[in-house]
């Protein structure tokens, strides 16, 4: 499991992501809107909720070359029962 809001070298993490994949291959990730203060970015805590998916995306984007992530998408999801949000 993976707590991407506390990464402090996303890059790194999301290049090897992209190192291990099958060609063609897809990288779900999935995040809450709940986190530790104490623990998660700077920038995880300046941003709404659509700021932290445009982050998560930036990972994608700027660990990739011409050849890799070939489409990225976020998609903003409420749970019926808690209303907690999953991205």
């Amino acid at each position: 499991s993976l707590s991407v809001d506390y990464l402090i070298e996303p890059k790194v993490v999301f290049e090897e992501l992209q190192r291990v994949l099958r060609k063609d291959g897809v990288c779900i990730m999935t995040f809450s809107n709940r986190y530790f203060r104490k623990k998660v970015i700077q920038m995880w805590l300046d941003c709404d909720d659509a700021g932290r998916m445009d982050i998560v995306a930036s990972y994608f984007y700027y660990s990739g070359n011409d050849d890799s992530w070939k489409s990225i998408e976020a998609l903003d999801i409420k749970l019926p029962k808690t209303m907690d949000t999953i991205y």
